[in-house]
């Protein structure tokens, strides 16, 4: 017995397995991950290292061989190259595509750990640095109106911050812009001749006065509380009381009272202390003004529109709590997101409202468009369960290839309903034997029109490379929603199609009643 034969003799367990099928589609749906793109991890890793004030001969020979020497010995490294620059060095390294990146990097840092000895002491420790189109931020805030840019960026910095990185999901919130509050120490040379001190010495005297240490510990009882010594500035004023140098016949260090004859000469005597800010290395604007920026970063893997929904109920929250300042969301790909879901789901709606009256217009009978009507959601819904068995996420490939699919889905259903209808008005077959036969008659037609086109799109996930990265999900999404589309044209719709029969057609074809008063079949026949 073909499949379509048997889909009409056992409609309810059609539509049982369909309606698991929808269920599951809708879990997976609210599983599946929402992102801007794929998830592309570059097979690269770029090593930075820092070697202040030296010369590109010197950081190559000193800093970038070794580090190259190093990382070639990593397993699954195809290429290093390197960048010499003045006080910088930047080693590449790049890997196969497929490669687990994070072992990966475990293996390069066990690497450097070894060569961290053999390099000079001034540079600094090599950092790894990952090429992911993932670390971009999925949302740019705008926080303003604060009595100055300072105090803003401080709120933002102590409140805002920290209140979003308590979210789910969110992995970490940069601020950016704004002011950075800097105590500047401007000594005078003239005066600095004058006394017979030099700047080092200023420096060390400031260093020594600003010191924050621990001081042991006391037993008390069953308890042990640690001591802590207490010698960090808290005021301006008190590091323009510094004593930078003792001066006088027998001068020397020392606390307590000062001996005649010795001068003491403190910061304010050579200099003056400025309550200040710190050079600006970016600047903010947001509607021509500035501001200060906070740059919203997910964690991998994260539902990107659930984080950004989450993001917006904290905003509110501080909306009320601080009414004199204002944060507004300069960009968000969740409205890209939300937007694109949008369309596609318009697209569904549109093509099955198309497809009905299409088909009502060629058939001029509604129970047939309804059923295509039917068949386009669900293969959508199934899609669902098949992009989560994969490890499909909703992004704009999948969502792209979805609604590139959605377009194709009726096309099966179209062609076994108009042969459905054939065997049923030419013909004058039964509603059961011509949905047997016309989905038979179709079903090899159909099936290998199908893979065809699959056929073209398949191997796209062959391809290496960031087109491959990026054009699989939806080369998967077309696939499995005609895969799909199949299944629901060769067994959902004969067996619905086995139920259209107008009621004059039933008393028709009915036999008569028998004098026992046996009942006659039901509208779903034998099952």
């Amino acid at each position: 017995m073909s499949i379509p034969g048997t889909s009409t003799r056992r409609p309810v367990a059609v539509w049982m397995l369909f309606l698991a099928v929808v269920l599951l589609g809708g879990i997976a749906f609210a599983r599946l991950p929402i992102d801007l793109l794929p998830d592309v991890s570059f097979p690269r890793l770029v090593v930075y290292t820092s070697y202040p004030d030296v010369a590109p001969a010197e950081v190559e020979r000193l800093v970038t061989e070794r580090i190259e020497a190093e990382c070639a010995a990593v397993p699954g490294v195809e290429r290093v190259t390197s960048v010499s620059r003045e006080g910088v060095s930047l080693v590449t390294l790049r890997f196969a595509w497929g490669t687990d990146m994070d072992f990966a990097m475990l293996n390069v840092r066990e690497r450097l750990d070894n060569v961290r000895e053999s390099l000079p002491e001034s540079a600094t420790r090599p950092a790894i640095l990952r090429v992911d189109p993932e670390s971009d931020p999925i949302m740019v805030l705008s926080v303003a109106g604060g009595e100055d840019l300072w105090q803003t960026k401080e709120l933002a910095e102590t409140v805002f911050r920290r209140r979003l990185e308590q979210l789910d999901g969110l992995a970490q919130a940069a601020v950016t812009g704004g002011l950075d509050r800097e105590i500047q120490v401007e000594v005078d040379p003239g005066l600095l001749d004058a006394y017979g001190i030099t700047l080092q010495q200023v420096s060390t005297a400031l260093a020594q006065a600003n010191v924050s240490a621990p001081g042991g510990t006391i037993l008390q009882g069953r308890y042990r509380y640690p001591l802590r010594t207490l010698g960090e500035f808290l005021t301006v004023e008190e590091i323009a009381d510094v004593v930078v140098a003792r001066q006088g016949a027998d001068a020397v260090a020392g606390a307590g009272a000062v001996p005649q004859g010795i001068r003491l000469v403190r910061l304010r005597d050579i200099g003056r202390v400025v309550d200040g800010f710190a050079d600006r290395e970016s600047v903010a604007r947001y509607n021509g003004l500035e501001a200060v920026g906070l740059l919203v970063f997910k964690e991998s893997g994260a539902n990107t529109v659930n984080v950004a929904e989450a993001v917006d109920e904290v905003l509110v929250q501080l909306a009320r709590e601080y009414p004199s300042i204002h944060v507004d969301v300069a960009y968000s790909q969740a409205g890209f997101i939300s937007s694109s879901i949008a369309n596609v789901v318009g697209n569904l709606v549109s093509g099955a409202l198309l497809a009905f009256f299409v088909l009502f217009f060629f058939l001029r009978d509604p129970r047939y468009p309804v059923a295509i009507a039917l068949a386009i959601p669900i293969s959508v819904i199934g899609t669902f369960a098949l992009m989560d068995a994969f490890g499909v996420s909703l992004n704009i490939m999948s969502l792209g290839g979805l609604a590139l699919g959605v377009g194709m889905l009726g096309d099966n259903s179209i062609v076994v309903l108009e042969n459905i209808f054939r065997h049923r008005k030419e013909l004058g077959a039964s509603p059961v034997e011509a949905a047997t036969r016309g989905a038979e008659e179709v079903q090899g037609a159909i099936i290998s029109s199908t893979l065809t086109t699959i056929a073209v799109f398949g191997p796209i996930i062959y391809v290496e490379g960031v087109a491959g990265e990026l054009f699989k999900d939806l080369s998967l999404t077309v696939a499995f929603s005609l895969l799909v589309s199949i299944l629901v044209a060769i067994t959902l719709l004969p067996s619905l199609a086995a139920r259209f029969a107008s009621s004059r057609e039933e008393r028709r074809r009915a036999p008569a009643p028998e004098a026992d008063g046996a009942r006659r079949p039901g509208a779903l026949g034998a099952v």
